[in-house]
């Protein structure tokens, strides 16, 4: 009580409402996550609706065209170029995945072998002789002895994958019909959707949903600008280095590269160091230096910029948007980078529009 009584009432009444929000915004966030699977269809139409609506509205403004026949294209359209930038990845994912596949050198994985078992060895002199372990040995130089073999493993497990999802024929179509009627439906109705939403609010708690509305949508494409710019450098920095120094793959990788750029201070190590180990142990050193000072250079700029592009884009602060991608990945990776940033902004826009 004396605790309580100490703290100012403005204060509790906020702490009260924080909390609350905290405990909305994870259980919402884990409702998300746990029906993704099946909520995704209609998640992505979402998404596609919000961008064809306004379109849509121009279109009917200023040329009188149809809301319903717009709407309808446009549908068709974005459905179209989903499909086109999935079936692309999964293409050419596939085509690059075989040629690694049957280009495998089973002699240079006999001497990847032996250059790591050697080294493997040579560290199990210092382990030995400061632990006294020597039932360490065998185990390690077994596991780095089959590393080419699971690398060649998982590679074609995840031609597998790729195949078995481009034969599942019906399951396929059936998600395309899902998403294209979705996304006509929710675009072409949008106001009223809209309109029945704000329906269960009162006049004034209207205007602040409204206000809400905005600034998420405000956000969403400041966070959609800043990793554009963030993964566009990532992929032209992998694909100019790797062309440069000719190392093999290097488009493919450079599209990867960009897509892992989402998991900040992961992707592009995924990327970067297996290559630089590679061609350090066949002795290149100058490829191996030169995508080693690649990497540092690409990590320090994505740090400096990352920072900076989503502050200024979706309108936090800097040194809580570092906190919240440090934070993100020691709790729980990428989803835990969305969870921190998504409470950040959503904290902020609640207090910009006097909700907490």
């Amino acid at each position: 009580m004396m605790c309580v009584s100490v703290l100012n009432k403005s204060f509790l009444h906020k702490l009260k409402n924080n909390v609350i929000f905290f405990v909305i915004y994870l259980i919402l966030f884990l409702l998300v996550v746990k029906t993704f699977g099946y909520i995704a269809p209609f998640f992505i139409a979402g998404l596609l609706a919000v961008i064809i609506n306004p379109i849509s509205e121009k279109l009917k403004r200023r040329f009188k065209v149809n809301k319903g026949i717009s709407t309808l294209f446009l549908s068709l359209l974005g459905v179209g170029l989903v499909i086109f930038l999935a079936s692309f990845l999964l293409v050419k994912g596939s085509q690059h995945l075989v040629s690694f596949l049957n280009n495998i050198d089973s002699n240079s994985y006999s001497y990847l072998g032996i250059m790591i078992n050697d080294w493997v060895s040579n560290l199990d002199k210092y382990v030995n002789y400061f632990q006294g372990i020597s039932n360490n040995s065998i185990d390690i130089q077994s596991l780095v002895a089959n590393y080419g073999k699971n690398l060649a493993d998982i590679a074609k497990t995840m031609l597998a994958k790729i195949i078995d999802l481009a034969t599942s024929l019906p399951t396929v179509v059936l998600i395309i019909i899902t998403l294209f009627m979705s996304t006509y439906f929710i675009a072409k109705d949008f106001d009223k959707i809209e309109n029945a939403f704000l329906s269960i609010f009162t006049d004034d708690t209207k205007i602040k949903v409204r206000r809400v509305k905005n600034e998420i949508m405000y956000s969403i494409k400041g966070y959609i600008k800043a990793y554009t710019i963030l993964m566009s450098i990532t992929f032209l920095v992998i694909w100019i280095s790797f062309s440069v120094f000719k190392v093999p793959y290097g488009l493919p990788l450079a599209i990867i590269g960009a897509l892992l750029d989402l998991i900040p201070f992961l992707g592009i190590i995924v990327i970067f160091v297996p290559v630089i180990i590679y061609y350090f142990v066949i002795e290149n050193y100058v490829v191996s230096i030169g995508i080693a000072i690649v990497f540092i250079g690409l990590s320090i700029l994505r740090q400096i910029l990352e920072p900076k592009l989503v502050s200024a884009n979706v309108g936090i602060s800097p040194l809580l948007t570092i906190v919240a991608i440090f934070v993100g990945i020691q709790v729980g990776g990428i989803l835990g980078i969305i969870f921190f940033l998504g409470l950040l902004v959503m904290h902020d826009i609640l207090e910009k529009v006097d909700i907490l």
